[in-house]
């Protein structure tokens, strides 16, 4: 069963830019740390004003390779830092964990 986890990050105005940079170095501790980076997206228009401005999700093969990502991040100062500036830029954080169901 695979496991995906999204966040969603709700830039406050004017910041979406730094959001990005941010999320971006977050990828690159998750490497430095031996974690897969996972995928960043980005708002675009045509959307209704609901959606994230920057939003990040990884696979994994199951729960436990899930957990154990969340346990690595939790370890890590460096990662740790980079959520911290991160909260400043940001009004809001969601964070969604889903199962895949082959249609």
């Amino acid at each position: 069963m695979t496991v995906i986890e999204r966040t969603h990050y709700f830039a406050r105005p004017r910041l979406a830019d730094q959001v990005l940079v941010t999320r971006l170095r977050a990828c690159a501790v998750r490497l430095a740390i031996g974690l897969p980076p996972g995928e960043i997206f980005c708002k675009r228009p045509g959307g209704d004003g609901s959606e994230a401005d920057v939003s990040w999700q990884c696979a994994f093969p199951d729960e436990a390779a899930q957990r154990h990502d969340l346990e690595v991040r939790s370890a890590s100062a460096e990662f740790e830092a980079v959520r911290a500036s991160m909260r400043p830029l940001i009004a809001r954080f969601e964070r969604h964990v889903f199962t895949s169901n082959a249609a």
